[in-house]
């Protein structure tokens, strides 16, 4: 709908005459008002109401594309669904009913590993020890080479404040590991809540990417590709997707990203299981739009190895929306 200046008629009245008819229209209506200095109360009742509104016709038209591609996406995944196998959501439901997250919404580790594994996407086992005596039996029981990674609701990037320590291949690295995380972290950050370290075994060597998903207040599940590993701010190499995805719509986000087209190989660096990479991102899309209550959710880094052999979630972190029931 387009509002022009009218000689008779001031934008607000006309926004205000059409407010109603829009709200209870079956069809999707976005509005370009036009002008300059009389617009400014036509384009707040319109926002107030949620109505999108634009400046210029062409960028309404443009918005109004993009809603009908969307539809027809959703159409083609309502026709051929994702794959279900190894999907489980009523092993999701059950697992945030049981879990108890932090004061921010914040999922113990461990369970986040369940609920991705819950669809289908690979996970390193991860133990929680609470001293170094329990340190060393674990690695003992996961099988060397492990890591150790700091237990802290309130440290996102454990590197950054030491707490992270990889490739300790015996059981006296991994008790003198343990007490040099707790010390590094605690110079770090005094006042830090600590629950232990986590004990994992290594994963294999590939390329480093992330995955995640967040809720957005307007536009529902969004799902994020990019460069992964401890440079993913300073690269800034991502690429954003409305979830649920189609194969054509996690195609688009890896050739828009280097992370994405280095996959295929580039010089010195072996191709990787790009086709994994591509199941895994659709399956954490499925997650996402099955779960709005997980507010977020990210896997940094998801190790992608070789052509064939798969993709390993090695780090990850969920929190769950504090204004909704599992």
């Amino acid at each position: 709908m387009i509002i022009p200046p009218l000689p008779m008629f001031p934008h607000a009245s006309v926004a205000t005459a059409v407010i109603p008819i829009i709200l209870t229209s079956e069809k999707p209506v976005v509005v370009a008002v036009l002008g300059e200095r009389l617009i400014g109360e036509a384009v707040e009742r319109l926002r107030i109401e949620h109505i999108p509104e634009y400046r210029c016709p062409e960028r309404a038209v443009s918005a109004l594309a993009a809603l009908s591609q969307r539809a027809e996406t959703l159409e083609k995944l309502n026709a051929k669904p994702v794959d279900k196998k190894d999907i489980h959501p009523e092993k999701v439901r059950s697992i945030l009913r049981d879990v108890i997250p932090d004061i921010t919404g914040l999922l113990p580790q461990r369970a986040v590993g369940e609920i991705l594994a819950a669809y289908g996407i690979s996970t390193l086992s991860m133990e929680l020890a609470t001293n170094a005596d329990e340190a060393m039996k674990l690695a003992h029981k996961l099988g060397f080479p492990v890591a150790l990674k700091i237990a802290s609701p309130e440290i996102t990037h454990k590197s950054d404040v030491g707490g992270v320590i990889l490739d300790l291949k015996d059981k006296g690295t991994v008790v003198a590991g343990f007490k040099d995380i707790l010390q590094s972290v605690q110079q770090a950050l005094p006042v830090s809540q600590i629950s232990g370290v986590y004990v994992q075994r290594m994963a294999p060597k590939g390329q480093e990417v992330i995955l995640g998903a967040v809720q957005d207040s307007i536009f529902g599940a969004l799902v994020m590709f990019g460069a992964g590993g401890t440079e993913v701010e300073g690269l800034g190499d991502t690429a954003f997707a409305l979830a649920p995805l189609t194969l054509e719509d996690a195609e688009y986000v890896l050739k828009t990203t280097w992370a994405g087209r280095k996959l295929k190989g580039f010089r010195n660096l072996p191709p990787a299981d790009r086709e994994a990479v591509l199941d895994a991102l659709i399956r954490l899309a499925q997650l996402a739009a099955d779960f709005p209550q997980l507010n977020e959710i990210e896997v940094n880094p998801l190790e992608v190895l070789s052509e064939g052999r798969g993709v390993v979630a090695v780090d990850y972190r969920a929190r769950l929306s504090l204004n909704s029931a599992p």
